[in-house]
């Protein structure tokens, strides 16, 4: 802009003293252009809107969609979504497109108003040379120097269309800064925790878009160094309490108290820098498990975080991994079962040593000798603190000093409402529930391997396989490169016509001697405008189709890696490469194919019309165009080699380290590690500026060493006219074309330095995102030749000396188990975390290859058959099943598209969520936010059982189907679960034993082996793992009972 500013006053300042009359006609039109430029941007802005947000779309579809591609395999829908992105992503193009032509109509008036003008200038000039008016060397001053006032402000135009889309982006980006945050916001340091008493005030806390509130009015204070125990049915709003304690959650009524201050008043930091907070679904960063546990420690040694997982019960499964606490974990935690995710979490608050303790459901996922053994880390953590426990299994309740009860939700929670404050209980009375909280999704993350970053191998044929995906394309490219070589060859017959039109003029010939020229002038004028409009939406159409093309193609690999093949790489990176990268794919074929194709073909045309001209002058012109088309892209593309190759891998960098930051802001800002990760996100940013900087200098040095050989070729064609003229080789008209031709021809390569910097970067991009392409497929799929048509039926469904290991870990997750599966047959699988149990209903679904053994289905190797059809007839609910953004209809019906409304209804009742969605404003249309945020977890785990039922799969796997639910509610829907499978064919894998006897087998599962099978009452009576088991839940539901 400053140039568009500078230049054409520095131009009309030489112009005027030369020809007043041509400076006037540049004054008079140059404010056309910005004026144009206005009318065509405020046509546009709501189109780049509209853009901006079906991209925002699109990336916001594919996370969604990667974190929840188990669950959609399980319902058979994973292969559906190509279309879904596709149709997104046709969206886009369509949308961008109608866009583009409005923002290339500002191109197209600077262009015409550019062209036009200079051909005005010139046409004027020689009209007064041929009266007499004005003299040749002055005409030619000013036909050189016309089209220079005009160059900035037409870079302006071909930089708008990236402009706006930047504008729009900042305005979202600075709607989000200005939105108030909620939560406490005040600035006085919050008194010492260990002797300040903790209360809530009639605290009442309803959440944005609902009637009912989140947590009904509440009032109880906990004196320092008191453990108290929130119980209440599942959405009674306990983990809402824990947030307004935080400040994260602002209350709608009442006020939280610490030292008689409300904390409203307080620093919110000062209050968070005394908690130690384990959350119901605790996320884990990408990173080492001693990075993990050291988050609210980073300068806490090795000793320490041995000390504080051995508290937590993880050091003996942490030291048998490969590389114990530094082994690397994958975004979210993958790589460990849900029970080993929660004791790495609890590892954080033991190391943490704050006052103040908030524990959301800690013993959650364990089976129950870890959870005894976490209760006593728990109970001697908890000696001179200050502990609010959300519980929901009697285990944790000797330690409460106190036990509240929180009143239950109106509707849906299996219990009846209830009103008033929270009432004080005895220890021994327990109903937990699992309030809301962002779910940790899929159980794994979901990338490519942790390889894939800046010291990538340079994959051989990338670019080969990038044109291949053009195939289709190819009419529609061409036709692009046509169009922009006629825009070019206008553009230098623009300047070779005007040469010769004032060179003749100065002969003073007869005026109809000109018209020719004159009209060939404007036309080529004309012709440079309309030609480059029609190109540039001829090429964007073209590439957008490939792109979209290219974007299916990548989910259609991820749904076939999913969930086993997608252990380690980050959604930000995935996110990266489907979005940035693919998008950067376009440039090979915009700034390169096409400008390297033009400049070939309009380069020829060139230095062919300069020889039949002059043959010196042809000669003179073919070494610049090849010094400044061939050496100068090699030096340019020498300097930026290296940053081109980090482009792409920083900026995947940054996109997974932003992704990573938002989705643990809350437990990063109570650790007090928010600051660390910020200053980590803006180390990648200034990675990513640095290597901007480099190409940007690379791209400068090109840019300045080309129109260096460009005025060395004006001077060397200069050189050898003059005496051609003078020789009587050539007419002396012919000159000015000689000396002019070259200025226009130059065009066609000014562009190539970028272009050889846009096929490095680009080459980058494509290898990031045939990386995911060629990612080998871990579940092996049978050809056509070798595969079986699937049964009818599953039985009997047998499993036989089964080993499975998942990758990257040494020793196996299962180890030569064996099942059978008949007919309405309902077995059971327990045991302690980490036992294989999950890996169990991996298999049964083919979600994970065996290494040994045979499984079968009817009769038929499951592994010859399509594993789409194994999941018809084998289906699950998992224990971190996703909820998808969308409504509790659209989240049901993935299960059966064409379910009625009494199917969806019945299916909700089975789970026990029926009450509550008909208390509902919305009901079934009800919104339940990005991973099912709106929803409690216990509501979450229900609308997934919900789901699975309705699917009716012949088998069913239902993996702790009850858990994050109040007890009550908990055995309540097992036995309505057991009641509902009488005669379906069903595994049940539970840490839970209550209600087994209604099973017929219980196999106890332990590092991988079945070490106990049997009925319920053969375990019951013999000595063993199974009957310990049972001892200790019938002595925490006796005590339960004794409170009741």
């Amino acid at each position: 802009m400053g140039l568009a500013v500078v230049v054409p006053v520095a131009v009309l300042a030489r112009i005027v003293t030369a020809d007043w009359i041509s400076a006037l006609i540049i004054v008079v039109t140059l404010p056309l252009i910005p004026l144009f430029m206005m009318l065509i941007g405020w046509a546009t802005q709501s189109r780049m809107d509209r853009q901006w947000r079906l991209l925002s779309r699109l990336s916001g579809h594919f996370l969604d969609v990667v974190a929840g591609l188990p669950t959609l395999k399980v319902f058979g829908r994973a292969k559906a979504q190509a279309a879904s992105i596709r149709a997104i992503t046709g969206d886009y193009r369509r949308a961008t497109l109608k866009t583009l032509r409005l923002a290339f109509l500002s191109s197209l008036a600077l262009e015409l108003l550019s062209t036009v003008s200079v051909a005005l200038v010139a046409v004027d000039i020689g009209m007064r040379l041929v009266h007499g008016e004005m003299d040749l060397f002055t005409g030619l001053v000013v036909l050189v120097l016309a089209p220079e006032a005009y160059l900035p402000l037409r870079q302006v135009g071909a930089q708008y269309h990236a402009a706006a889309e930047g504008l729009t982006a900042a305005d979202e980006v600075f709607a989000v800064l200005e939105r108030e945050p909620s939560g406490a916001a005040g600035g006085s340091p919050a008194p010492d925790a260990r002797g300040a008493a903790l209360a809530l005030d009639g605290l009442l806390v309803r959440h944005p878009g609902r009637t009912e509130p989140s947590l009904a009015r509440t009032s109880f204070e906990i004196r320092p160094g008191e453990t108290v125990a929130i119980v209440g049915p599942s959405g009674a709003g306990k983990s809402t309490l824990l947030n307004a304690v935080l400040g994260f959650a602002a209350p709608h009524e009442g006020r939280v108290l610490i030292g008689g201050r409300d904390l409203a008043s307080l620093d919110p930091e000062s209050w968070r820098r005394q908690i130690a907070w384990v959350p119901q679904r605790p996320y884990l960063f990408a990173g080492t498990i001693a990075e993990n546990v050291r988050l609210a420690r980073p300068d806490a040694d090795d000793e320490a975080v041995r000390a504080a997982l051995r508290d937590a019960d993880a050091l003996r499964f942490v030291s048998a991994l490969p590389d114990g606490i530094e082994t690397r974990l994958g975004e979210m935690g993958a790589g460990l079962s849900a029970g080993q995710r929660q004791r790495i979490a609890l590892a954080r608050a033991f190391l943490a040593d704050r006052p103040v303790l908030l524990l959301d459901e800690p013993t959650a996922n364990l089976d129950g000798e870890t959870e005894a053994s976490v209760v006593d880390a728990v109970r001697r953590l908890a000696e001179g603190r200050t502990v609010l426990l959300v519980v929901h299994r009697p285990a944790l309740l000797p330690l409460a000093d106190r036990v509240l009860r929180l009143p239950g939700p109106d509707r849906g929670s299996g219990t009846s409402a209830r009103g008033g404050s929270a009432a004080s209980v005895t220890p021994d009375g327990l109903s937990a529930s699992h309030g809301a909280a962002v779910s940790n999704s899929s159980a794994v993350s979901y990338g490519m391997a942790a390889s894939h970053g800046s010291a990538a191998r340079p994959r051989r044929g990338v670019l080969a396989r990038v044109r291949g995906a053009a195939h289709g394309g190819r009419g529609r490219f061409g036709l692009a490169l046509l169009l922009g070589s006629l825009a070019l060859l206008s553009a230098v017959g623009l300047m070779a016509v005007s040469g010769w039109l004032i060179s003749r003029a100065a002969q003073q010939p007869p005026v109809l001697y000109l018209m020719v020229a004159v009209t060939a002038t404007r036309a080529f004028g004309i012709g440079r405008a309309v030609f480059r409009y029609a190109e540039r939406l001829v090429s964007h159409d073209a590439v957008l189709r490939v792109l979209a093309e290219l974007r299916v193609a990548v989910y259609r690999r991820l749904e076939r890696l999913a969930p086993a093949g997608l252990g380690r790489t980050r959604r930000g990176d995935l996110l990266s490469r489907l979005v940035a990268d693919v998008d950067t794919v376009q440039d090979y074929f915009l700034r390169w194919l096409l400008p390297v194709g033009t400049a070939l073909t309009v380069g020829a045309a060139s230095v062919g019309f300069l020889t039949w001209v002059l043959p010196e002058a042809g000669a003179v012109l073919a070494a610049g165009l090849l010094v400044a088309g061939v050496v100068v892209p090699a030096v340019s593309g020498a300097l930026a080699r290296r940053a081109e190759r980090r482009l792409a891998p920083a900026r995947g960098a940054l996109s997974a380290q932003v992704v990573d930051l938002l989705a643990g802001t809350a437990e990063l800002t109570v650790a007090g590690a928010l600051p660390r990760r910020l200053d980590a996100v803006r180390r990648a940013d200034g990675v990513l500026t640095r290597i901007a900087r480099r190409t940007a200098a690379a791209a400068g040095t090109g840019a300045g060493l080309s129109a260096l050989v460009c005025g060395l070729t004006v001077a060397g064609a200069a050189w050898v006219g003059v005496p051609a003229v003078a020789d009587g080789r050539i007419h002396g008209v012919w000159l000015a074309v000689v000396v002019l031709t070259p200025l226009a021809a130059f065009e066609a390569v000014a562009g190539l330095p970028l272009a050889v910097q846009h096929r490095q970067r680009v080459r980058r991009a494509a290898e990031r995102v045939y990386e995911v392409l060629d990612e080998p497929i871990p579940v092996r799929e049978p050809d056509e030749a070798g595969r079986e048509e699937a049964p009818s039926a599953p039985y009997p469904l047998v499993l036989r000396g089964i080993t499975a290991r998942h990758p990257g870990q040494s020793a196996p997750a299962l180890d030569g188990f064996g099942l059978e599966l008949y007919p309405g047959r309902r077995v059971a699988v327990v045991g302690p975390s980490g036992a294989g149990k999950t890996t169990l209903a991996q298999v049964l679904l083919r979600f994970l290859d065996t290494e040994g053994g045979t499984y079968t289905l009817a009769g038929r190797n499951a592994a010859a058959l399509d594993g789409d059809a194994v999941r018809r007839l084998v289906g699950l609910c998992a224990q971190d099943a996703h909820v998808f953004d969308s409504s509790l209809r659209e989240n049901l019906r993935l299960a059966r598209p064409g379910a009625s409304e009494d199917e969806l209804r019945a299916a909700l009742a089975a789970a026990r969520l029926l009450e509550w969605v008909d208390g509902l404003p919305d009901r079934l249309d009800t919104l339940v936010g990005e991973q099912g945020a709106r929803l409690s977890g216990g509501q979450r785990q229900r609308l997934a059982l919900a789901r699975a039922l309705l699917a009716d799969f012949p088998v069913l796997v239902l993996d702790e189907p009850a858990e994050h639910l109040d007890l009550p509610t908990a055995d309540a829907l097992t036995a309505d679960l057991l009641s509902a499978t009488q005669g379906r064919t069903t595994v049940l894998i539970t840490h839970r034993l209550a209600g087994l006897d209604a099973v017929d087998e219980v196999i106890v599962l332990d590092g991988g082996r079945a070490v106990q099978r049997g009925t319920y009452g053969q375990l019951a009576s013999a000595d063993g793992p199974f009957r310990r088991m049972l001892e200790r839940e019938a002595v925490e539901d006796g005590a339960l009972v004794g409170a009741g």
